[in-house]
This record gives structure tokens, C-alpha cells and sequence, in this order.
């Protein structure tokens, strides 16, 4: 409801005052304001970083495609080093045995005798 006033011979209207006191931030509050955008940003940046991280695998020249591989028998004192370079000598051995790592799905480099494994072949 609006309060009426004399202010120079003139009766001026002015509105009621709020009954609510102003708002305030407790403790808890001002550390969740700043907390929260804070791990909303840091978490951007985790998934900005994870994307450029990420290798591409789409658009990569050293994938080999279906039906150019064989199948090789590990044989004793045999590396994936000494099979890539006897298999594919005219590629660098270490594009070979990424390679050999991604049609085999190794995660080492250590492969046992008498373990059959996927080479690529040259083209």
C-alpha cells in the first residue's frame, strides 16, 4: 500500500516499503556460488582436454584395411621389432608394429612363442 506525504504543499504518493529484509548469503552459500561454477568450468576443461588428447583414429593414414594381414606364429626369440622388420621392410617398424598392436589388440609389446598374431602385409 502506498504512503501519502506533504512535501511542499504538494500531497506526493510514495510506495510501502518492503517488510522483507534484503537477502543474504550465509556462509554455505557464497562457497557454493564460487564452488560451483568453478567445477563446471574445470569440468569443460576435462572434456575440452580429453577430446584434443584423444587420438584420431578416423582419419589415420597407418590403419590397415580388411584382408591385408596375415597370420604369423611367434617363434622363439622373436620381438614384434624383429617380426615388423622382416615382414614389412620397407616401413618404418614402429608404424608396423602400431599396427600389429591395433589388429591384435595388444596393450604391451611382449608376445610369446607360439602365439599366433595379425600382420599387416605390403601393398
Amino acid at each position: 500500500m502506498a504512503h501519502t506525504t506533504v512535501l511542499g504543499g504538494r500531497l506526493v504518493l510514495r510506495p510501502a516499503r518492503s517488510k522483507q529484509p534484503p537477502l543474504r548469503l550465509t556462509r554455505r552459500g557464497r562457497i557454493v556460488l564460487v564452488v560451483l561454477p568453478m567445477f563446471v568450468a574445470t569440468l569443460a576443461l576435462l572434456v575440452a582436454w580429453a577430446g584434443f588428447a584423444a587420438p584420431a583414429r578416423a582419419g589415420s593414414e597407418h590403419l590397415v584395411g580388411p584382408g591385408t594381414a596375415v597370420t604369423v606364429t611367434v617363434q622363439p626369440g622373436d620381438s614384434l621389432w624383429t617380426i615388423a622388420a622382416d615382414r614389412v621392410p620397407d616401413q618404418d617398424p614402429r608404424v608396423t608394429i602400431s599396427q600389429i598392436r591395433e589388429l591384435n589388440g595388444l596393450r604391451g609389446s611382449r608376445v610369446l612363442p607360439g602365439e599366433q598374431i595379425m600382420v599387416p602385409v605390403t601393398s
